[in-house]
């Protein structure tokens, strides 16, 4: 009984061991395929990779900005601008000077238009005064007096003398005599004076052409009378004379040596003949310009 029992149990034991190995084994021929498979195709490159499209975003048009509306103008807040008319410049009509006159009916017209210049021309004899005038400068710019050729009156009172021990002295009360005209002289408008000749030099060259040394000019002949007046000396304290019985003269040699223009000039005074003198220096500078 005991044997019949153990012959029944190996076929149970073979057979469970049969299914196991048999399960075993599909397991091992499993790996084994997946293992060759794994590297017979290790050998075959591996397809490239497929780059990624770009995928496009689809443009998405940003909208435009709104206008911004230009601020409304209130046309009737501000008043239309008042137009000022400018007035044109009015031109003042150039004037045009007269013709200068003739030689020997210069001195009326002379006289006028030096009038008419601001000048006081009431001493002024005016008969034949441009040739009177021209005799005059060219006889001065010798140191010479002419008397026939004054246009303007000396004075009328009598030249005065003073003595003092024994000795004749000009009396100084004399010199007042000149006043009236060296203040007359002096005042006159230098530049109208010069503006005048300068007008006037044509007709006073005409005059001056027919007792003039050849090669000289009038202006040049001025300026040589007014450079002599001017070289007066200035002596200071009363003047001597001595009495020649026709007239009188300085008892310094020094100055009776002088030209005769210089001693009338002295015989002014020296008030006077400061004024002279001034007026002669702004002439002088005004004919060199």
């Amino acid at each position: 009984m005991t044997e019949h029992h153990q012959s029944e149990s190996e076929p149970t034991e073979n057979k469970s061991l049969l299914s196991g190995k048999v399960i075993v084994g599909f397991i091992v021929a499993l790996v084994i395929i997946v293992v060759a498979l794994w590297f017979t195709r290790g050998g075959e490159p591996e397809p490239a990779p497929v780059e990624p499209q770009p995928i496009e975003q689809p443009v998405i048009a940003e909208p435009e900005p709104e206008p911004i509306p230009e601020p409304e103008v209130d046309v009737t807040s501000e008043p239309d601008p008042v137009v000022i008319p400018i007035p044109e410049e009015e031109l003042e009509p150039v004037e045009q000077e007269p013709p200068l006159p003739a030689l020997d009916e210069a001195g009326p017209v002379l006289v006028d238009e030096a009038m008419a210049a601001g000048l006081n021309t009431s001493p002024v004899d005016s008969e034949n005064m441009v040739r009177k005038l021209v005799v005059l400068a060219e006889s001065m710019a010798k140191g010479e007096l002419v008397r026939e050729a004054h246009v303007v009156a000396g004075p009328e009172s009598r030249f005065m003398v003073q003595e003092i021990d024994h000795q004749l002295y000009i009396d100084e009360r004399t010199y007042a005599r000149f006043d009236e005209l060296a203040t007359w002289f002096y005042g006159l408008d230098t530049d109208a004076l010069v503006r005048l000749y300068n007008r006037y030099e044509p007709v006073f060259e005409q005059a001056h052409d027919e007792i003039k040394q050849p090669g000289t000019r009038l202006r040049a002949r001025l300026l040589d009378a007014i450079a002599i007046l001017l070289d007066t000396p200035e002596p200071t304290g009363l003047l001597a004379l001595k009495d020649d019985k026709v007239m009188y003269t300085f008892a310094d040699p020094e100055l009776e040596a002088l030209l005769p223009a210089q001693k009338q000039l002295l015989r002014m005074g020296p008030d006077n003949r400061a004024l002279v003198k001034t007026k002669l220096r702004e002439i002088r500078q005004r004919l060199q310009q």
